[in-house]
């Protein structure tokens, strides 16, 4: 994949009524984990599995966890599964470089002329075009790529991308097979004892509910296709 090549969409839709931080009190802080949460159960194709029923707890206890004055602002915990998960909320470029900045060090700064600087080897550019679009240079060591966004959420999604961490452990890192095989008989007993539980009605209703939902998004895309 090159460098403006992303998993998502340059045009992949948002839910509008997700609140953005910094947030007016701890309602609209709650509300925002709530949709990140359906969201990780939406698209959890599973029973939802358990990996995501502990991370949904996890989030709970994060917000919970956290002191009178922090509501405003997303935790470093929320930031990184909001950002893996491709959580669509509304960002603009103002309020999602505002939010990384206060996990990340290289995070999107502003400079003149309404530009962007983020990264460092490579380190990236963005500058506003008139016609809404953004012409992004990747400079890596006197090399210079230049690429054309078509508006503002194609360069919400390129941060998204960029700032993501999608190689959580174990995932793209050196395993003793040892510790998998020692693991393995006691999370097969877990398997096993998760199955029992899936079939109870608070799942069931659960994946019912998705199932409608998904399908009915899907029968909108296919209506919304050209001929």
């Amino acid at each position: 994949m090159g460098p403006w090549d992303v998993e998502l969409g340059w045009d992949s839709p948002t839910a509008a009524s997700i609140p953005l931080p910094p947030f007016r009190d701890s309602a609209e802080h709650r509300r925002y984990l709530r949709f990140l949460q359906l969201h990780l159960a939406l698209i959890d194709s599973g029973s939802p599995t358990l990996s995501t029923v502990a991370l949904s707890t996890a989030l709970d206890h994060d917000a919970a966890g956290t002191d009178d004055d922090s509501w405003h602002w997303l935790t470093a915990l929320e930031v990184s599964v909001s950002l893996t998960s491709w959580f669509p909320a509304p960002w603009t470029p103002e309020s999602l470089a505002r939010t990384l900045s206060r996990h990340h060090r290289d995070a999107p700064a502003p400079t003149r002329w309404a530009a962007w600087e983020w990264l460092g080897d490579p380190s990236f550019s963005a500058v506003p075009g008139a016609d809404g679009t953004w012409t992004v240079v990747r400079s890596e060591r006197g090399d210079e790529e230049t690429g054309q966004l078509p508006g503002d959420r194609a360069l919400v999604v390129l941060w998204m991308d960029h700032f993501r961490e999608k190689y959580g452990f174990p995932l793209a890192h050196v395993v003793d097979p040892a510790d998998v095989a020692e693991l393995a008989p006691a999370s097969l007993a877990v398997i096993s004892a998760d199955a029992t539980d899936a079939a109870f009605p608070y799942r069931a209703s659960w994946r019912d509910q998705r199932d409608q939902a998904l399908a009915a998004a899907r029968d909108a895309q296919r209506l919304a296709r050209p001929d």
